[in-house]
């Protein structure tokens, strides 16, 4: 497991969170990885005052976490698809 720092945006701007979002993920279990930032991401659309319908507005920039320095560049987006 590694710690990713998780940066919220809604389209093209970043949504404030009270706190740091930090997480640790297993890229090795993709669909644990997959529920944990679908989490995530309902919380932060949540906060946000978004409905649950609206969550596939919102993705996730995920930022690698090497000791106390975070990446730059995200290794990876996450979104979820609009719901039917």
């Amino acid at each position: 497991m590694k710690l990713y720092e998780l940066r919220p945006h809604r389209g093209g701007r970043a949504v404030r969170t009270p706190n740091r979002i930090v997480d640790a993920l297993d890229l090795n279990k993709p669909e644990a990885v997959k529920d944990q930032l679908t989490r995530h991401l309902l919380a932060v659309a949540d906060r946000d005052g978004a409905r649950r319908a609206e969550v596939h507005l919102y993705h996730l920039d995920v930022h690698a976490i090497d000791g106390e320095r975070v990446s730059r560049e995200p290794s990876f987006q996450f979104s979820v698809p609009v719901e039917a």
